[in-house]
């Protein structure tokens, strides 16, 4: 069953991990700053020697506006896992559907 779950706990240059080893969709990125924030959204992958593949990197978003990732769209991370990254320590919050 799809659950809305919300992020809004960041430390600037850190990861915050959506989801591990199950799905994801309609990631929605709100800046509630008063000046831009930059953010990225990656898998990342298991394993010795594995990297990582970025959705979005670095997507500069404007005060008071949010970006879409992935809208109605299911990734499956079955042993991946799937993060936000910002700029910022509080200037952010993420809403998503985990299945």
């Amino acid at each position: 069953m799809a659950k809305t779950k919300i992020l809004n706990t960041f430390i600037s240059g850190q990861v915050q991990y959506l989801e591990q080893n199950s799905g994801v969709s309609n990631i929605i990125i709100s800046n509630i700053t008063t000046v831009n924030v930059k953010a990225s959204v990656k898998v990342t992958l298991p394993g010795v020697g594995s990297g990582s593949a970025h959705i979005v990197k670095n997507a500069v978003i404007p005060v008071g506006t949010s970006l879409l990732v992935l809208n109605n769209q299911l990734i499956q991370i079955q042993s991946s896992k799937i993060d936000v990254e910002t700029d910022t320590t509080s200037g952010i919050e993420v809403v998503y559907v985990a299945l």
